[in-house]
């Protein structure tokens, strides 16, 4: 019976993941300039010592998402096999969250709108969602085993995450809470520092190699750059709105459903203080809870902004706490219990499949784009661009790129004449990306300046 539901809870994850993936998966500039990195590093036996640029900061992430990336073009080496990769990823997540909480959480994970809703993504930001499960995962193993080698995953999978960008700093939570719960037991807690140690290797030897380059440039931005981003919150305005909307739209796209699924929780807490033993509750429930009420801690005072791809590290902790929630319920009473997982359910698929088709990715006009050069231009191609026309030029870049069809013979240049005053005499106008036959004196795109691009915060 385990098998059968395991099966159908990937089957789900994957449909849900993949459905519709052609109209789905997100070729904007960020994403194509990362895949260009990976692929000209493979090309060139090149392992880049940094990450992608902070777009906040003059400070860069960890190189752990652009060695994925690398890996993905290898084993899926296909236009958008990156892509295919991370919801790859994300259908693993969903396995982590089943071995960690059982089949209400796999199925919550599996259909939950915050996870499906960035699986068709590649950003470093996306990566946060994989790394948060396998957090929650090694947690679980080392709470219920204790062996060493689960404390320093748990440690390196913590680093990895933020490595993968610094909205996962809060996760350093999670082995202190460990540490203290193990009454400061030192070797348990050098254990996962040393897995914690490994994670940012890679960013060490490279300020070894630079003069604390990098460390200099966080401690920049933590100082002073941060404060430019400062909105003033409210404990009220925390606790009323922001947490509550975020579990409502982290589960079912709806962010006022977050208020019905905290009411349920209060009453499930209220009932285990008063009817149970709360030593019967697993230790690992225990860190849950304490490490989420210290993120709520560390959000009163968290300065940067509070888009959606920057919440994606607290998507573990909501749906972790969500299906206790209805675990808790469903042990009271099935019907009721039931009669939640299904309101879950079906919020959930109505949200995801209107979200899948009402907002399609660029990546269909991209592709028409360049359908339209390639009637017009044969052979290869040498790319110019104005000023940061990034957002078709990117794309446009990556798919010549990876047909190998860069270089020297049929120059074509891009505007985005939906950020610049572009030339009237374009060749192709779609979605206000205009394409010009020929050169225009504008910048040319190379693979190696593209490449370089890593460098942008350290230049000299």
């Amino acid at each position: 019976m385990k098998k059968i539901v395991f099966i159908l809870l990937i089957g789900i994850a994957i449909f849900w993941r993949f459905v519709d993936f052609d109209n789905r998966w997100v070729l904007n500039q960020d994403q194509a300039r990362d895949a260009i990195i990976a692929l000209y590093a493979n090309r060139n036996g090149l392992v880049p010592e940094i990450g992608s640029p902070s777009s906040a900061g003059p400070f860069n992430f960890g190189p752990w998402y652009d060695w994925i990336i690398m890996l993905w073009e290898k084993v899926l080496p296909t236009i958008n096999g990156p892509w295919i990769g991370f919801g790859i990823m994300s259908v693993i997540s969903v396995i982590f969250y089943y071995l960690i909480g059982g089949w209400i959480a796999g199925l919550i994970a599996a259909m939950a709108y915050g996870l499906v809703i960035n699986s068709p993504d590649m950003l470093n930001t996306v990566l946060v969602g994989f790394g948060v499960a396998m957090v929650w995962w090694a947690v679980k193993k080392y709470t219920d085993f204790g062996n060493w080698k689960w404390g320093m995953l748990v440690g390196f999978s913590v680093g990895m995450t933020i490595n993968f960008h610094f909205q996962a700093l809060g996760l350093l939570a999670i082995p202190l809470v460990i540490f203290i719960i193990n009454k400061f037991n030192f070797k348990k807690g050098l254990v996962m520092a040393g897995g914690l140690l490994i994670a940012f290797l890679p960013l060490i030897i490279f300020d070894i190699r630079n003069k604390g380059i990098w460390i200099k440039s966080v401690i920049e931005y933590y100082t002073v750059g941060v404060n430019k981003f400062y909105v003033p919150v409210r404990w009220l305005t925390e606790i009323k709105d922001f947490w509550p909307n975020l579990f409502g739209s982290t589960t079912v796209g709806v962010e006022n459903f977050g208020y019905i699924l905290i009411a349920l929780g209060i009453g499930a807490i209220i009932y285990n203080f008063k009817f149970k033993n709360l030593k019967k509750i697993e230790k690992f429930w225990w860190i849950v809870g304490l490490v989420f009420l210290i993120q709520i801690l560390l959000m009163r005072n968290y300065k940067g902004v509070r888009s959606r791809e920057y919440m994606i590290a607290f998507q573990g902790m909501i749906i972790l706490i969500s299906s206790w929630i209805v675990m808790e319920w469903y042990k009271l009473n099935k019907y009721f219990g039931a009669i939640i997982l299904g309101t879950v359910i079906i919020l959930a698929s109505v949200n995801n499949w209107q979200s899948i088709k009402k907002y399609p990715s660029q990546a269909k006009i991209i592709l028409e784009i360049k359908e339209e050069i390639d009637a017009k231009i044969k052979g290869d191609i040498s790319m110019e661009q104005y000023q940061q026309s990034d957002m078709v030029s990117m794309p446009l870049f990556y798919l010549y790129y990876r047909e190998n069809r860069i270089g020297d013979q049929n120059i074509i240049s891009i505007c985005d004449a939906n950020k610049y005053a572009c030339p009237m005499e374009q060749s192709i106008n779609k979605k206000n990306y205009k394409i010009y036959l020929g050169s225009q004196n504008w910048d040319k795109l190379t693979p190696e300046n593209i490449y370089e691009r890593l460098m942008v915060n350290y230049k000299q």
